[in-house]
C-alpha cells in the first residue's frame, strides 16, 4: 500500500463577485485521492480537525476510495487557505495554520508499515515543526525496508523558516524518488537553474527524480538517463491541484508497473520513463481544465488520452 502523510487545508477559492468558496484540499490529501482514482491502494496518514471540515475531509477521501485507518482525530482546528487565481489561471495561496491538528504529529501516532510499502510525504507538513521532525524520523525508520517518495510542493510559509533549506536538502537525500515542479526549485534556489538544482538532488541519493514544468511538460532523471515529455494542449481552468495530481499520478503508474516495492532498484529504461511521464503530464493537464483539486479517475484519464 502507498501510504500518503500529511495535510489537509480548506482552500476559500474565488467563487465570483467578490465571494470565496470553501474547497477541500491540501497537497498530501490532493496526491492521495489522484493515486487512489488512478487505481492504486492508497491510505492516508493525517491529522483531522475537530471542525465541521474535519468531517468532511473524511468524507472525500472515502469518496475516492482512500483508506482511512490512519487518520487521527484531534481537538484542534482545520488548516485553511485563501486561493487567488490570475488571469492565467495559476493559483497563489495564503495561509492561516496556526495551532491546526496537520502539524503536531506525535511518535505514536504513525503507523509502523510492513516491508515493501510506500510513504509519500511533502508538502506544508514535512516542513513545519514539531510534526514535520516526527514525520522525517518515520521515513527515515522505514527507509530500508520502504519505498520513499518524496514531493516538497514549496511554499513561501515553509521557506520562512531558518532551517527550511537543510530541512529540503535532508529529505532529498532520504527519498528513493523526488518530485519536484520547476517553480519549486526556482523558489528554494532562485539564483541557480532548476536543471543544475534537480541533477545535483538526483546525484545526492534519490534513485529517480521528476521534475515538472507546467505547459512545457516534464523531465525524468536517473544515473543513467533524463528523458522529456511535452504536455498535451488544454484549455486552462486553473492550476489548482495540478502538481499534487502529477505526483499521485506517478506513484499509481509506478505502483501499476511494479516498480514501488523495492527502492526502485530495477532500472527504468528510457521508453518506460516515456510511459510514465506521459502518464503523469495528460493527468495534471486534466485537472487543469477543471476548477480546483479535483484529480481525474482512470477511466477519465483513459478517455482524454483516445481525444
Amino acid at each position: 500500500m502507498i501510504v500518503v502523510a500529511g495535510e489537509q487545508v480548506v482552500d476559500l477559492v474565488p467563487a465570483g463577485e467578490g465571494l470565496l468558496r470553501a474547497a477541500l484540499g491540501g497537497g498530501p490529501a490532493n496526491t492521495a485521492i489522484a493515486a487512489a482514482r488512478l487505481g492504486a491502494p492508497v491510505a492516508m496518514a493525517a491529522r483531522v480537525g475537530r471542525d465541521s471540515f474535519g468531517s468532511a475531509f473524511r468524507q472525500r477521501l472515502t469518496a475516492s476510495g482512500v483508506d482511512g485507518q490512519y487518520l487521527v482525530a484531534t481537538a484542534q482546528p482545520s488548516a485553511l487557505a485563501l486561493a487567488t487565481v490570475d488571469g492565467g489561471g495559476e493559483a497563489q495561496y495564503d495561509f492561516w495554520l496556526a495551532g491546526a491538528a496537520d502539524f503536531g504529529w506525535r511518535e505514536r501516532e504513525l503507523p509502523e508499515l510492513p516491508d515493501g510499502s510506500t510513504i509519500h510525504i511533502g508538502s506544508l507538513a514535512a516542513f513545519l515543526p514539531p510534526g514535520a521532525d516526527t514525520l522525517e524520523r518515520w521515513a527515515l525508520r522505514h527507509r530500508d525496508r520502504c519505498t520513499i517518495t518524496f514531493d516538497p510542493n514549496v511554499r513561501g510559509v515553509a521557506l520562512a523558516r531558518p532551517d527550511s533549506l537543510v530541512r529540503l536538502e535532508r529529505l532529498v537525500e532520504l527519498a528513493h524518488l523526488v518530485r519536484a515542479s520547476e517553480g519549486d526549485l526556482t523558489h528554494a534556489y532562485p539564483h541557480v537553474p532548476p536543471m543544475e538544482t534537480a541533477r545535483r538532488w538526483l546525484a545526492a541519493g534519490p534513485r529517480l527524480l521528476v521534475l515538472t514544468h507546467g505547459d512545457a511538460g516534464a523531465v525524468a532523471l536517473t544515473a543513467t538517463d533524463e528523458v522529456t515529455v511535452a504536455a498535451p494542449a488544454i484549455s486552462m481552468i486553473d492550476t489548482i491541484g495540478a502538481g499534487d495530481t502529477a505526483m499521485g499520478a506517478l506513484l499509481a503508474w509506478l505502483h501499476t508497473a511494479g516498480r514501488l516495492t523495492d527502492q526502485l532498484k530495477r532500472e527504468l529504461a528510457p521508453e518506460t520513463l516515456r510511459l510514465m511521464l506521459r502518464h503523469m503530464c495528460d493527468a495534471a493537464a486534466l485537472t487543469c481544465t477543471r476548477p480546483g483539486a479535483d484529480p481525474p479517475t482512470l477511466d477519465e484519464l483513459r478517455a482524454f488520452q483516445l481525444v
